[in-house]
């Protein structure tokens, strides 16, 4: 009795603490006003729609107000990609065909194409509502993942060729400078939206925001190329060449 005791009075602290935290995020979302906004956020605010075409007022700032700071992010993010693979460069890679249990490998076959579907729409319609290209890349990235582990790292790069990732993260890295130029040839500046000539659309209809859409693409498809090259370029721990076939009862 006295050890549970003492167990429970240790775990009063965390409770409290779990308690207040939550108070806090309960008063965040019941709040009945916002807080005064500075100029530039009432700026934002305002005129985003008017200004970009777009609905999601981040969406906007990454990829209009501040186009130029999200390609810088993008790059960092292909110098990271370039370092790790310099850096496992000289390791002996040894491709795994076994994967996990039939049932596993079933399961996921299932639920591929939904994440796919998810990916898609958090990119296609980052301008509309909470998410974009970074997001999405991310959920893309995953699949890569998921198919290492459940399948082996063989399959993965049978169904999804490494040098397609570098492909695809070459293009698009491209595509979000090309489209910039654009707007830079029209004399509105580099990566210059509206005010360059592109179509704004109607707010909150899927083909507006002028070229916020197309960067969306562009940064998700980067992101997910590059974080699925950086975690095949990490992948180390393989099956060993005297391991035998997995406990399957049927052959994948």
């Amino acid at each position: 009795m006295t050890f549970t005791s003492s167990r429970l009075i240790h775990r009063i602290p965390a409770l409290l603490l779990s308690l207040g935290i939550g108070f806090f995020l309960w008063r965040g979302l019941v709040l009945p006003s916002f807080p005064h906004l500075g100029s530039t956020a009432a700026h934002y605010v305002t005129h985003t729609a008017s200004e970009t075409g777009a609905s999601n007022v981040v969406a906007a700032i990454l990829f209009d107000y501040r186009a130029f700071d999200s390609l810088g992010e993008a790059t960092v993010i292909y110098t990271t990609v370039c370092g790790v693979a310099l850096l496992f460069a000289g390791r002996r890679y040894r491709s795994s065909r076994r994967g996990l249990s039939f049932v596993v490998k079933r399961g996921m076959a299932l639920m591929v194409p939904f994440i796919l579907l998810y990916a898609s729409t958090i990119v296609l319609m980052g301008h509309l509502t909470p998410g974009g290209g970074f997001q999405g890349g991310v959920i893309l990235a995953t699949i890569t993942v998921l198919f290492c582990i459940v399948y082996g790292s063989r399959f993965e790069a049978a169904q999804i060729n490494p040098n397609k990732k570098e492909m695809a993260e070459s293009f698009a890295g491209l595509f979000f400078v090309g489209l910039g130029l654009v707007g830079l040839l029209g004399g509105a500046g580099f990566l210059a939206n509206l005010r360059a000539g592109f179509p704004g659309g109607t707010p909150g209809e899927l083909l507006s925001a002028g070229t916020i859409p197309f960067l969306n693409i562009a940064v998700g498809l980067k992101v997910g190329a590059s974080l699925s090259t950086l975690f095949y370029s990490m992948i180390k721990i393989l099956e060993a060449p005297s391991e035998g076939p997995p406990p399957e009862v049927f052959s994948s």
